[in-house]
């Protein structure tokens, strides 16, 4: 078990966290949004959880499947080796980085946009 600690590389650990926080305000923001708008619809709202889970449960299954097999060489690129971990550190990051992008649109939209509140009349 020991063997297997030694290998854990904790910056895509911390990567993959950052990626599930960004994962859980895109969600968020693209709900409060909705709600504000009056379009917010529960089955998008599941679907963006569910997938949310289970891009969760993937990174967690390749993450300790790139641990086990951390020797594995996948791909030789003009003699530079790409092992599964770093292979799975960059899907990673591409995913933080979409996210990201996702997340600071949405929060610049939220930030420009007009709130517009009005009285009921009974």
């Amino acid at each position: 078990m020991s063997e297997i600690t030694k290998l854990i590389d904790m910056n895509t650990v911390y990567l993959g966290i950052g990626l599930i926080i960004f994962m859980i305000v895109n969600i968020t923001l693209g709900s409060v949004d909705a709600i504000l708008a009056n379009t917010f619809d529960w089955g998008k709202f599941k679907r963006g959880i569910i997938k949310a889970i289970v891009i969760l449960i993937c990174f967690i299954l390749i993450y300790i499947a790139g641990v086990i097999n951390a020797d594995v060489i996948i791909v030789n690129v003009n003699g530079e080796e790409v092992s599964i971990l770093t292979a799975i550190y960059f899907v990673i990051f591409g995913g933080l980085t979409w996210y990201a992008k996702e997340v600071l649109t949405k929060l610049a939209a939220l930030v420009k946009a007009e709130l517009v509140i009005e009285d009921k009349k009974e």
